[in-house]
């Protein structure tokens, strides 16, 4: 069934206005009214990541020297230790002794979480972060497919 949308005020003026519309023009929103949506479901999303209950996709990059001692088994066998969660991987090679790997985990937010720290704690890891993102879309109401400022329209 679709739901109506509904109009609602928000009174906003000054620097946090000229700042907001300068944000909406660089994320490519085409309205104020979808830059307002896009907030509040990445706010909605970020709730649901937090809380570790929603099922999330996790990218975590790891940097490190590949001639210390045993670090590359290290993370292999942490990965194979959770293969129902290690999506892909990717190697990349940044100069002759420092390499860059890519590692997609799917699973509960509070999983991918604890197992990207495992992995990013590795002993000989110099840097390395985990970008979390729900798994599962947050509906906007009214079901139809709509931009969020990256050049493409896919459906909730």
């Amino acid at each position: 069934m679709k739901e109506s949308l509904v109009r609602f005020s928000v009174a906003i003026g000054g620097e946090l206005l000229r700042r907001f519309d300068d944000y909406r023009e660089r994320h490519r929103y085409p309205n104020r009214s979808e830059a307002v949506r896009g907030l509040m479901r990445a706010a909605l999303i970020d709730e649901a990541i937090d809380e570790g209950a929603t099922d999330a996709m996790g990218v975590v990059t790891l940097i490190y020297d590949h001639h210390a001692t045993r670090i590359a088994k290290r993370l292999t066998d942490i990965q194979h230790e959770h293969l129902e969660m290690v999506v892909t991987t990717t190697h990349v090679h940044l100069d002759a002794a420092r390499c860059l790997e890519v590692i997609l985990l799917r699973g509960g937010a509070a999983l991918v979480r604890r197992l990207a720290d495992d992995l990013i704690g590795t002993k000989g890891v110099e840097t390395g972060r985990l970008v979390l993102a729900a798994a599962a879309p947050i509906a906007d109401g009214h079901g139809h497919p709509h931009e969020h400022g990256h050049g493409h329209k896919h459906p909730h």
